[in-house]
């Protein structure tokens, strides 16, 4: 075996095909399912399997984030807001749509394909070093210390304001559910 696919048969290059593979497929399964509360789950998968793959590449804060604020916020957003939305609406819209498998449906699968074997061909002639450079990268408790202790004020302005955003969200939903 030479040694330029050598990493293809290691375990990290398994690892990353299995996360790629759920990332896809569920980011695939999000867009045609047909309950919006399966395509939210569909979304927090999708976010789950890039914060694996994030830990891959030894980008653990990354990973954290990811899951902190898209798998965890975002999801909870989306998921809020379809409960808001009230799925009437949705279900009164679905019924009124028939779905059918159209010329421009091929059209954009084929060119899905076309652009999956150029980045297949990118990705082989792209000869990416085996190693990273041995650069400082901050660790978590770095980035942490820092935010804790540098950027304390900025951090819980932040929060703050997100505080005040949370609670004006619940006000107007409250007000507009007693309007109804």
């Amino acid at each position: 075996m030479s040694p330029d696919y050598a990493y293809l048969h290691s375990g990290d290059f398994i690892i990353f095909a299995l996360l790629a593979i759920v990332a896809l497929v569920s980011a695939f399964q999000m867009v045609i399912v047909r309950l919006i509360t399966h395509a939210a789950l569909f979304m927090a998968l999708t976010f789950t399997a890039v914060a694996g793959i994030f830990l891959l590449m030894q980008a653990e804060f990354v990973a954290a984030i990811q899951i902190l604020v898209y798998a965890g916020a975002i999801t909870t957003m989306v998921i809020f807001a379809i409960m808001l939305s009230g799925l009437r609406d949705i279900k009164a819209e679905r019924s009124q749509q028939v779905r059918r498998f159209g010329r421009s449906d091929y059209f954009v699968f084929v060119v899905g394909l076309i652009f999956a074997a150029f980045m297949t061909y990118i990705y082989v002639g792209a000869h990416l070093p085996l190693s990273q450079p041995n650069g400082s990268m901050a660790t978590v408790k770095a980035i942490g210390t820092s935010l804790f202790t540098t950027y304390v004020i900025p951090f819980e302005a932040a929060s703050l304001l997100l505080l005040i955003a949370m609670v004006g969200a619940i006000i107007l939903t409250a007000k507009e559910a007693d309007q109804q």
